[in-house]
Order: C-alpha cells, then sequence, then structure tokens
C-alpha cells in the first residue's frame, strides 16, 4: 500500500501563504485488536460537523431491500426508514478525505480499463477454466 502524505511548508518569500507539496511514500499498517476483521457494508452515510467529517459504513439485510423494492413497484406506501446495523464510524478530517477521495478515484478509474494482453495470459494459464484455484 502506498499512501500520498500532503505537508505545508511556509513559502520562501516569507509570505502567509503556504505551499503544498506530496510525497509518495510506502506505508504498512498493521492490525490492533479485531482491525484486521473485514467489514461487509452496503450503505453509507457521511455527516460534517465539528472540524471532521464522520463517515458511517452500514448493512440493510438484503431481505428488507427487497421488500422495499416490492412495495415501491407495486406502488404501495413504504415505510418512512428501515433499520440497519451501523458496521463502523469513522471521523476524519476534511483534508483526509480529499486524500481518500483522490485514491478512490484513482481505484475507480483503473477498475474501468480493460485488462492488460499480459496479465490475461497469466491469468488463462493459471486458471483455464477461468476459476480459482
Amino acid at each position: 500500500m502506498s499512501q500520498n502524505l500532503s505537508s505545508h511548508t511556509p513559502a520562501t518569500n516569507g509570505a502567509a501563504a503556504a505551499e503544498t507539496s506530496s510525497v509518495q511514500l510506502a506505508l504498512r499498517l498493521r492490525a490492533s485488536d479485531r482491525s484486521d476483521r473485514a467489514i461487509v457494508s452496503n450503505v453509507s452515510a457521511v455527516q460534517a460537523g465539528s472540524g471532521m467529517v464522520f463517515i458511517d459504513f452500514g448493512f440493510i439485510e438484503q431481505q428488507a431491500i427487497d421488500e422495499v423494492t416490492r412495495a415501491m413497484r407495486a406502488g404501495a406506501q413504504t415505510a418512512g426508514s428501515i433499520d440497519g446495523r451501523l458496521e463502523c464510524r469513522i471521523a476524519m478530517s476534511a483534508g483526509d478525505v480529499a486524500q481518500l477521495m483522490r485514491q478512490l478515484q484513482q481505484v475507480l478509474a483503473n477498475a474501468s480499463r480493460p485488462p492488460e494482453p499480459s496479465h490475461a495470459a497469466m491469468d488463462a494459464e493459471m486458471a483455464p477454466d477461468g476459476s480459482l484455484q
């Protein structure tokens, strides 16, 4: 995993303006307690407040989603709210959220690219029937 770290350094002319620079650096995160447990989330919510941005990741059972979808298609009145389980809440500064956004945009851009031919050939050699072994 790599991380771009931004730092603010005073401008050389002594002005109050700050110059931002990025540094690419290898980052290893070590699990503590149960932090290495994968969290499954199918909903998220973002709120800003008191200098921090709070990101909630939650999970709604598929049955509840299906029931609401069926009711909406049928034109029936649906409940004003639905219950889900809060899986994780993360608090980040606005600058850290901006960095996360850049990283997510890069992941999405890479995911939308077609695979390179050399990788496809290697994948075919590893699993001829297309399944993981």
